[in-house]
């Protein structure tokens, strides 16, 4: 089995991979790299890290041996437009000689409103719509799935793989632990995984909390009108 979380909506399909192989701790195999991995703004190069380091952007593939067998696949960036088709074809090329009977892409689910805790399914087979939508999993209707995410999946269903997407539902922000949680716990239920959520939990906690601080603070700065109001007040204005 394959599983692929890349940056995307809320980043929730490369956390739930990064949760996964922090976790499961799988073994690191293989790396891909690229001139269809670019920098976030489209340049070749190096990205620096904190501590002064650099590294190519690249995906990285780990192999966990369990009951299935597992590859995830997680990554600094999504290829770029024009090298969509041809990294996610020579992927599909490498896992195959794995055996890889069967892809889950997870990634995000923009919503407006609604229950945030939802995770959508689609998926190449029908029977298996039918079975996810018999548990707490929701039927994406309707709409499309861009990026790698989408790719992976169709170029996967084009070579008779079975194949599924799990999607967290979120408003876009970012990073979206929430919406990733969700997942997680989808494809733990679903495959029996020893997951200690704890640290999850942890950090759902502290962003929610962070975003409640950064919601206070806005609200505290003048609307625009309002400061608009204070220039015209007359001088010598106490307030």
């Amino acid at each position: 089995m394959f599983i692929q979380g890349l940056p995307g909506l809320g980043f929730v399909g490369k956390i739930s991979v990064d949760f996964l192989v922090e976790q499961l701790k799988p073994t690191k195999f293989a790396e891909l790299y690229s001139t269809y991995l670019a920098l976030p703004d489209g340049g070749l190069g190096v990205e620096i890290e904190l501590n002064g380091t650099f590294n190519l952007p690249k995906y990285e593939f780990y192999a966990y041996a369990g009951s299935p067998n597992m590859i995830f696949l997680t990554g600094d960036v999504q290829p770029s437009v024009q090298g969509q088709y041809d990294v996610a074809e020579r992927v599909l090329t490498y896992i195959e000689r794995f055996g890889c009977k069967s892809i889950i892409a997870l990634g995000g689910y923009g919503i407006g409103g609604g229950n945030i805790d939802k995770v959508y399914a689609v998926a190449s087979d029908p029977n298996l719509i039918q079975m996810m939508g018999k548990g707490k999993v929701r039927i994406a209707q309707g709409g499309s799935i861009r990026g790698a995410f989408g790719v992976i999946l169709g170029l996967g269903m084009a070579r008779n793989v079975e194949c599924l997407g799990l999607l967290g539902a979120t408003s876009g922000r970012y990073p979206d632990v929430r919406a990733s949680r969700n997942v997680v716990q989808i494809l733990a239920d679903m495959y029996h995984l020893q997951i200690n959520f704890g640290d999850m939990d942890q950090k759902v906690r502290e962003m929610e909390e962070r975003l409640k601080r950064l919601r206070k603070a806005g609200q505290a700065v003048p609307k625009r009108e309002d400061r608009q109001k204070e220039k015209k007040s007359p001088s010598g204005y106490i307030s």
